[in-house]
């Protein structure tokens, strides 16, 4: 990953003062690696060193510095995010506000706002063009955080529009990769499936009934492209991040049972929520407007994160 960050983004980042909230989180950590290799000056507290949701400590933390990375984000699995729509709209509103303050103030250079593929609607088309975040509502077992990605996005633009900011915006996908979150109550798909499988879980119990659809990219494109956007196209125009890989849950649970070498059952439980029938992005943007192709493949991906969670998270619970 580093040798493709120093050929592109060597001479933009060299010595910048970059900021990157949620920078001890799962992407968040992987970005500041990034960004260092590429001779960034990083500063990224953790929420006990620095409290987003308060005003002052926003303006004290993100003065001095030349760009800033929003990652800091307030969120889970589907039953997590379906059980808590307001404490997660009000989890990220806020230090989303505060963030975009003290760096009007304090006169930050440019701004990347990390939204989500949350946005979307239920039904939209798939591949799903940028221009549908807006339509309808959010898809129903993710309403109270996409509309807090959603709000996110409307503050960037409305930023730019009365000061004149340079603000980017990025939608991930479903990112994955070693570092991820494999709590039991919060983990996505990906990490929860492995967990369960490397566990011994048999049957696999997965939730729904297997068709919906998902695409996934790892954790070092998704970097890369947070890096090039922030570099190439500081403007509040939403650009989709993912791959053109669509998998269904019931072939991804297949997969991970394959790759981990396990001979485990599946058995659905069609009472749990599917979520999102689809979910795929169109990349027509981030390759006209970063020259951005996600590289990794899933069965690329997925033993990377395997073979994480066997020799570092499971040796060491």
């Amino acid at each position: 990953m580093f040798v493709i960050l120093q050929e592109s983004c060597m001479s933009f980042y060299k010595n910048k003062r970059v900021f990157v909230t949620g920078g001890t989180g799962f992407i968040g950590a992987h970005l500041v690696r990034a960004l260092k290799s590429v001779g960034a000056k990083v500063t990224a507290p953790s929420r006990q060193e620095a409290d987003l949701s308060q005003a002052d400590a926003a303006n004290k933390v993100i003065a001095g510095h030349d760009l800033v990375f929003h990652l800091a984000a307030a969120v889970g699995g589907i039953h997590y995010n379906q059980t808590h729509p307001a404490s997660l709209l009000h989890q990220n509103l806020l230090p989303t506000l505060n963030v975009l303050e003290a760096s009007r103030k304090t006169k930050v250079n440019r701004m990347l706002m990390v939204s989500s593929a949350c946005v979307y609607p239920r039904f939209c088309t798939v591949p799903t063009p940028e221009t549908e975040g807006f339509k309808n509502e959010p898809e129903p077992s993710n309403y109270g955080y996409g509309w807090s990605k959603r709000m996110a996005e409307i503050l960037a633009k409305t930023y730019v529009q009365e000061y004149g900011m340079k603000i980017g915006i990025v939608r991930p996908y479903n990112a994955y990769g070693p570092g991820d979150n494999f709590d039991q109550d919060r983990s996505h798909v990906i990490p929860a499936l492995i967990k369960k499988v490397i566990d011994g879980e048999n049957p696999l119990v997965v939730w729904g009934d297997g068709s919906a659809t998902r695409s996934f990219i790892f954790v070092s494109d998704v970097v890369i492209g947070m890096m090039l956007a922030m570099e190439k196209y500081p403007v509040p125009d939403p650009i989709n991040l993912g791959t053109t890989e669509e998998i269904s849950i019931k072939n991804l649970a297949e997969l991970i049972i394959k790759l981990s070498g396990k001979k485990t059952k599946i058995k659905f439980d069609p009472s749990k929520p599917n979520g999102q029938p689809r979910r795929n992005c169109a990349v027509t943007k981030a390759k006209n407007f970063l020259n951005f192709t996600a590289k990794t493949k899933l069965k690329q991906g997925l033993p990377q994160v395997i073979n994480y969670y066997r020799n570092y998270v499971q040796k060491n619970s």
